[in-house]
């Protein structure tokens, strides 16, 4: 979940099946299935962390997502992201390929009327990260997150 994205729900936006369902019997039968599950769990987390150690590697992974008409959140969070490493292009075609959706749903009217304020401002990196930590800030407390220092979301420096 990309929390720039200022929800109150939790949204997986890079995600993959690991294993099938399974059934729960009895206690007995299940607990060896939940360590199982646990600890596949928590290698997946060890691969995300790896695969997203800082935000160039975010917007990098990100970026190299092919645009797809219905897949809104990729190319917005994908615009986003690339307007925080400072790639306006990118953020510009992103961004414009989510303005060219149209908007069946009032969160569709939301979020495009953000991706044009962020638009905006995409030549900006200071107004674009104010942005960012505002988002990121509100999106914690509505999900009752612990706040984070500054430097821990975008590097040593963060000044605000």
């Amino acid at each position: 979940m990309w929390l720039w994205q200022d929800f109150d729900h939790f949204a997986f936006n890079v995600s993959e099946r690991l294993s099938g369902a399974e059934d729960h019997r009895s206690d007995e039968q299940f607990s060896p299935v939940a360590d199982e599950l646990a600890l596949r769990a928590q290698n997946h987390v060890r691969k995300l962390r790896a695969q997203f150690p800082d935000l160039e590697s975010v917007a990098g992974n990100l970026a190299a997502q092919p645009v797809r008409r219905g897949w809104f959140w990729e190319p917005w969070n994908a615009g986003v992201a690339a307007a925080l490493v400072g790639d306006v292009s990118l953020a510009r075609q992103r961004f414009d390929s989510v303005l060219d959706e149209d908007p069946v749903a009032p969160w569709m009217d939301a979020a495009q009327r953000t991706a044009r304020e962020l638009v905006a401002m995409v030549g900006d990196g200071d107004a674009v990260r104010a942005w960012a930590l505002n988002s990121i800030a509100s999106c914690r407390q509505k999900l009752r997150l612990t706040p984070e220092p500054l430097e821990k979301i975008f590097g040593a420096g963060t000044s605000m």
